[in-house]
C-alpha cells in the first residue's frame, strides 16, 4: 500500500465546485465533491458501474431517485447508490444546494477536476475509467416533473 498524507482545509469563502478530497489522498478509496447545484438542475439518470456515489445535502432541498423511489430532503439528508444502482439529482427549488458528493471507490472526482481546469482555461486530464464507463438511462429529474405538471421547460420550449 501507498503511503498517504492527509488532507485539512480550512473553511473558506463558498465556491460552486470544490475537489474535497482526491483519490490520490485517500488510496484511492474515496473521494469527495463540494458542489452547488443551481435552481432547476440536475444530471440525467445514469449509473456508475465502478463505484458507489453519496450524496449529502449542506443546505438547500435535494431530489434524489434511487432506483424507482424519489425522495426531497434538507440539509442533513443523506442518500447513497451503490455500483449499478440508477440514480440521479436535482434541485428543483428556486434556491441554490449546497451538497458533498462521495465516491467509493475514488475515481469520478477526475470528471470535477476536469470540469475545474476547463474553467480556469488549462488543458483537462483525460477522463477516468469511472468518467467513461458511466451510463446515461434516462431523462433529468427536472425534464419528468415539468412533464408530471404539464408544463414544458424553457430549454424544451419552440422558439
Amino acid at each position: 500500500m501507498t503511503a498517504t498524507r492527509g488532507v485539512v482545509q480550512p473553511q473558506t469563502d463558498p465556491v460552486p465546485l470544490r475537489i474535497r478530497l482526491r483519490g490520490e489522498d485517500s488510496g484511492e478509496r474515496l473521494a469527495v465533491v463540494e458542489m452547488v447545484l443551481d435552481p432547476a438542475s440536475g444530471p440525467p439518470l445514469h449509473l456508475h458501474p465502478t463505484h458507489g456515489e453519496g450524496f449529502y445535502v449542506l443546505a438547500g432541498e435535494l431530489t434524489v431517485q434511487l432506483g424507482e423511489e424519489i425522495v426531497t430532503g434538507g440539509p442533513g439528508t443523506w442518500a447513497f447508490a451503490p455500483p449499478d444502482t440508477p440514480h440521479t439529482l436535482a434541485n428543483l427549488t428556486d434556491q441554490e444546494v449546497r451538497l458533498l458528493c462521495v465516491f467509493a471507490p475514488a475515481g469520478f472526482e477526475r470528471r470535477f477536476e476536469r470540469i475545474l481546469a476547463e474553467q480556469a482555461g488549462r488543458q483537462p486530464p483525460e477522463p477516468s475509467a469511472a468518467e467513461r464507463e458511466t451510463r446515461m438511462i434516462g431523462p433529468p429529474l427536472r425534464a419528468r416533473a415539468d412533464e408530471a405538471s404539464g408544463r414544458v421547460a424553457e430549454s424544451d420550449a419552440p422558439g
